[in-house]
């Protein structure tokens, strides 16, 4: 995984890193087992879903103040961007949601 630093125009630190969502967490509908399988879940919740745009991965951004936002499909040799292109991928990006913590 890259990573990467910079500031946006207001003097926000900012991190940027490339996430590649692993098979299991490329789901695009909650199907539940297959025909004839018992659920092995002891809790079912809706599982989280992945768009087909985010399947291929993205790039994270999080300021120093918490502010989180996604950039997909990861740019070629992003991690050799400039500043300037950073920032306009960070402007581009959507809000990501929070950070889910198993212990809080």
């Amino acid at each position: 995984m890259a990573h990467r630093e910079f500031t946006d125009e207001r003097g926000r630190k900012w991190f940027a890193w490339d996430v590649y969502p692993t098979l299991a967490e490329r789901r695009v509908r909650d199907a539940g087992p297959p025909p004839g399988v018992r659920e092995r879940r002891r809790f079912v919740e809706r599982r989280t879903r992945i768009s087909a745009r985010m399947a291929r991965g993205w790039l994270a951004f999080e300021a120093s103040d918490g502010e989180r936002r996604r950039y997909a499909p990861i740019p070629n040799d992003w991690t050799q961007a400039s500043i300037e292109q950073l920032r306009g991928w960070l402007t581009s990006g959507e809000p990501a949601p929070p950070v889910r913590r198993l212990v809080e």
